[in-house]
């Protein structure tokens, strides 16, 4: 669960190298160091309040599937004001999107889920972003001036991304036409890979029961 003491490290693989590198002697210690910063550059750390860590966007990660997973209804106010309910999207493929504007990767995704709802103009699709514990100003300077083919929504205290078990940002939840989550992607994704794009596409094929 996602907590608001301590940063939530980006992957358990930081811990094992942070390990490694205690035992090592000091003549490796340059060369340790490089390969453990290219170990932790990926997805962003959901840091404690006021504090913010910036990773690197690749767009390379997979979707994974969700053997038992929760499915927390929430309403949340939007950036341009009126509260939206997850349960109005029934129906609908559903992308809900957890991200910070601090967040380099996820910067970098948003130009990728603009195209992908682009693309799936008329689908019974929907993308929602959710932004994670910042303030109004900081999401509204943001995203000044832009056309957004989606609403923002606003998860101020963190509540909806603990109930989600939101531990990366970003991080995807992808949800089928029943609001049955099926997929999670824990970093930045490139939308318009064939892999993921096949996925989608099944989802939207599916008939609700």
């Amino acid at each position: 669960m996602v907590s608001v003491g301590p940063p939530i490290l980006l992957t358990m693989k930081s811990e094992r190298a942070a390990g490694r590198l205690r035992s090592l002697p000091r003549v490796r210690m340059f060369r340790t160091w490089l390969m453990i910063a290219f170990l932790l550059v990926g997805p962003c750390m959901l840091p404690a309040p006021g504090r913010a860590a910036d990773g690197e966007p690749s767009g390379d990660t997979r979707l994974v599937a969700l053997a038992d997973p929760a499915q927390p209804s929430f309403s949340l106010p939007s950036l341009d004001g009126p509260a939206r309910e997850l349960a109005q999207l029934r129906g609908q493929v559903v992308l809900l999107h957890f991200f910070a504007t601090w967040c380099e990767p996820c910067r970098a995704e948003m130009a990728s889920l603009r195209a992908l709802q682009s693309r799936l103009a008329g689908a019974p699709f929907a993308i929602v972003p959710v932004s994670v514990a910042e303030a109004d100003g900081a999401v509204r300077r943001f995203f000044a001036g832009e056309s957004l083919p989606f609403a923002i929504l606003l998860d101020r205290d963190r509540a909806v991304a603990r109930a989600w078990n939101v531990q990366t940002l970003p991080s995807t939840v992808v949800l089928d036409r029943t609001l049955k989550p099926r997929f999670i992607a824990e970093g930045d994704v490139d939308w318009a890979r064939p892999d993921v794009t096949k996925i989608l596409a099944d989802l939207l094929m599916e008939v609700p029961g």
